[in-house]
């Protein structure tokens, strides 16, 4: 990656350095057999407490990196780890860690929502006591808002209804690890915000990977965004950084008349937008 496209990490984060409070992936790729390589030696860091987004268009490797995370595919070559488990080597112990919201739900359509965290709470070894256990499960149906529906069977269910299901079933447990592919697909604006801030709350004492192609959910999620681009991840910092390397704003398409120059279409835009629009084109 080019060093000018790279934030360093903030000073505060050596503290989960020395702790190993971090999942680290040195040269991971992953080549398939007819040569394409969907995941192209990539090389991230991220840390407990944080929210990192891998943001990228459909076909960009971000499924594929998440499925060799989670042991889905098996890595062409190189290494991951993650609270000082080696992900590829030693994956029984990291699956007691594990919690993943895969990019398409896998439920089970006899039954309820609140079933299907009990079980799964038990498939992850969450604590024995259940008084714990049901005030975890409560507390997840209603941050998810699904309380009204937790005895409802999951098949008459919307899709956002099953969508925001399956990232309970990703949370509960205790897992420390949650990966979530495109958690927020199938959800619509006023659902997206409330479980943008739901995930924002529950990032204490979790490493937390997420995937997008929302620029907005990026922002607003990310505490460190990574851009990924044909297996690679070509630019990575704080939503502040990119903002700051690339610029923001909005592009405006104008329709002339005539194809000739005229020097009063910038003037005409400074006028409505402010002197710092700028012309681009114009043909």
């Amino acid at each position: 990656m080019d060093e000018r496209y790279y934030e360093e990490h903030s000073p505060w984060i050596m503290q989960h350095e020395q702790n190993k409070n971090y999942l680290e992936m040195t040269n991971v790729m992953k080549q398939y057999p007819n040569g394409f390589k969907a995941v192209n030696g990539l090389n991230l860091k991220m840390y407990a407490d944080q929210i990192f987004v891998l943001l990228g268009h459909n076909g960009a490797g971000k499924s594929s990196t998440i499925s060799v995370l989670t042991g889905l595919y098996e890595p062409t070559e190189g290494e991951a780890e993650v609270f000082g488990i080696d992900m590829f080597k030693e994956f029984r112990k990291v699956r007691e860690i594990l919690g993943i919201c895969p990019q398409f739900d896998i439920i089970f359509d006899l039954l309820t929502p609140e079933e299907h965290l009990d079980i799964f709470y038990d498939f992850k070894g969450g604590d024995m006591d259940p008084y714990k256990k049901k005030n975890e499960i409560d507390t997840l149906l209603e941050d998810v808002g699904l309380e009204e529906k937790r005895n409802f069977q999951t098949a008459k269910l919307s899709g956002g209804n099953q969508r925001k299901l399956s990232v309970a079933m990703a949370l509960c447990g205790g897992s420390k690890l949650i990966i979530l592919d495109e958690p927020t697909s199938t959800l619509d604006l006023s659902a997206r915000r409330l479980l943008w801030n739901m995930l924002k709350e529950y990032r204490k004492d979790r490493i937390i990977l997420l995937t997008t192609h929302y620029m907005d959910e990026a922002d607003i999620l990310g505490d460190r965004i990574g851009i990924m681009v044909k297996g690679k991840v070509t630019c990575l910092g704080s939503s502040l950084f990119l903002k700051k390397k690339f610029g923001c704003g909005y592009n405006l398409t104008m329709l002339k008349a005539s194809t000739e120059m005229n020097s009063k279409v910038l003037k005409y835009a400074k006028e409505r937008l402010g002197e710092n629009c700028k012309l681009k084109s114009q043909n």
